[in-house]
């Protein structure tokens, strides 16, 4: 019987076969139905135009009003109330429906904060579901989840109950845009990963322009809202062609069908006679259902919870800076609509520049690079004089392509940082501290009322540190995923070697020394600067030792 860790299988099958790749294609579409959900108030709040007369003026039929009875797109007094409202916008949105314009304004961005409110509870308090129950039953659970809920505020009857059901599916949401993420990283071999993450958030970046072009077609916002529901329904189909995790399943101690899942995927690759006609995966948690798991985990550690709290940082920083930079030119396009499919088709460039970059340079370099030039980007519009227009607006541009690049190598980065025991869980806390920063946003951008371009500045202060302090972080390029605590642990003592200008596995620096040591044992060497791990965090069995030293 011959025992294979399973990225060696993997490896041995096809790292992105026939068979990841069906998975995969499923998976990046799942895009399209999460891009529409995380604008949807752009255009189903979308400020309506209309004229404003003293209420006690009712002009006469077929008469025009003038400037002397009639504002127009403002209020009397700033007061809804004062007002007797005609519009002359063609699009319906719910602002027009319930007039939410003027004092009442206010509203149309709260449903928006409300949404990603909901989006970092999903994340906070569901964020570990996954872990729990694996990660494509959580992700049917969230789907369903989120076309009830965004289905029912279609016909919600009052405002205030539009807001509750876009709440709770700000909630579902949450669960799928991790689940999915992490799901795709999984069954893919570490040569593909980031490939298979830049791409997933180009298609996010698609998804924004097919958005858009539906937006301009749709006249109603309870007709766009229910289309984007619905959209969810042919993706309920997940279970028949794409399998749970096999890494999830490992390490729940299920190596059966962790094994089952894996000689499918080798069959679909033609590739399973490669595989040994007896073959087991080890048991590298066994003891781990005996233990307390959670998230409690990534603060162990002193080393574990630096790594920990610099990614929660940055991630804040990544999420404030993209949503910053996205509403300060939401008038790129001169028309709401080719605006938001701007902003979108910007960041595919910017997903190409990355994906061509991480596995050459690195995901620390790539990462902490494109934050470091995006916040000297943001800080440079200080400097220029208010004449400047086209020149600050570069600058904003530039801004806003790096800190695209870095959210999604940050996506990367961070799957492969945690261990498998805790994936959903460690991201579902990056998930808060994005949706944190997205509430922030807004408020940062109040800044620009202080003194000009201050918004900038703060922004740029907040990309340029997070830059640095990402320079503390582990390398992960050619590592493989870690399952266990102490496998991050590891990283500590890694050393970085170059061949053929890119990464090889990442190795101790002390282990030429004990080789014949560590090809007898399971577990790396401990060395005295480093404790010992407890039983339920054993690390990662050492894979292929042979290949290793070859």
């Amino acid at each position: 019987m011959k025992h294979l860790t399973l990225d060696d299988v993997i490896h041995i099958t096809g790292q992105f076969g026939r068979s990841q790749k069906i998975y995969y294609f499923g998976i990046s579409l799942l895009q399209f139905f999460i891009a529409p959900h995380m604008l949807l108030n752009v255009f189903t709040g979308l400020e309506p135009t209309f004229h404003c007369s003293p209420k006690d003026v009712i002009p006469k039929h077929g008469a025009t009003l003038n400037r002397s009875d009639s504002l127009l797109n403002e209020c009397i007094d700033n007061d809804v109330q004062k007002c007797r409202i005609i519009y002359t916008s063609q699009y319906k949105s719910f602002a027009s429906e319930w007039n939410l314009i003027c004092s009442e304004k206010y509203k149309v961005a709260l449903v928006q904060s409300v949404w990603m409110f909901g989006v970092m509870t999903g994340a906070l308090v569901l964020g570990g579901l996954a872990d729990i129950i694996g990660r494509l039953r959580t992700l049917m659970l969230a789907l369903l989840g989120t076309i009830a809920f965004e289905g029912f505020s279609a016909f919600a009857p009052t405002y205030t109950v539009m807001v509750v059901f876009r709440f709770l599916g700000g909630v579902c949401c949450s669960l799928i845009i991790v689940a999915s993420f992490v799901l795709s990283q999984e069954l893919v071999g570490m040569e593909w990963r980031s490939f298979c993450g830049m791409l997933l958030s180009m298609f996010f970046a698609l998804g924004i322009a097919v958005f858009s072009a539906l937006s301009a077609i749709v006249s109603d916002w309870r007709t766009l809202t229910l289309i984007c529901s619905v959209m969810g329904i042919a993706f309920l189909v997940f279970p028949c062609y794409i399998p749970e995790s096999p890494r999830w399943l490992a390490s729940q101690g299920r190596n059966d069908e962790a094994k089952a899942v894996l000689e499918g995927m080798a069959m679909k690759n033609m590739t399973l006679d490669k595989l040994p006609k007896q073959w087991n995966l080890p048991s590298v948690v066994s003891n781990l259902s005996k233990k307390a798991k959670g998230i409690c985990l990534l603060f162990s550690h002193s080393y574990v919870a630096l790594i920990t709290l610099i990614l929660i940082f940055s991630w804040f920083v990544n999420s404030a800076t993209y949503y910053g930079l996205t509403m300060a030119a939401s008038d790129l396009g001169g028309n709401v609509y080719v605006s938001t499919a701007l902003n979108g088709l910007v960041e595919i460039p910017s997903g190409l520049v990355a994906m061509f970059m991480i596995d050459r340079l690195g995901r620390r370099i790539t990462l902490c690079g494109f934050m470091l030039f995006g916040g000297v980007a943001c800080l440079c519009i200080q400097l220029l004089p208010a004449s400047l227009v086209t020149l600050t607006t570069l600058f904003a541009l530039l801004g806003k392509l790096s800190i695209s690049s870095s959210f999604a190598a940050i996506y990367i980065f961070s799957g492969e940082i945690f261990p498998t025991m805790i994936r959903n869980s460690g991201m579902g806390i990056m998930s808060v501290a994005a949706r944190i920063g997205g509430m922030l946003a807004p408020f940062i951008l109040m800044l620009g009322d202080v003194a000009p371009n201050l918004q900038f500045t703060a922004l740029g202060l907040l990309t340029f540190s997070s830059g640095l302090l990402n320079l503390k972080l582990p390398e992960t390029l050619g590592q493989p995923m870690p399952e266990t605590i102490a496998d991050i642990l590891a990283f500590r003592k890694a050393s970085k070697t170059v061949h053929h200008g890119k990464y090889n596995k990442l190795e101790t620096e002390d282990v030429e020394a004990d080789k014949d040591t560590l090809s007898r044992s399971p577990s790396p060497r401990r060395t005295t600067e480093e404790p010992a791990a407890a039983d339920d965090l054993a690390p990662l069995i050492v894979e292929n030792t042979e290949s290793r030293w070859s």
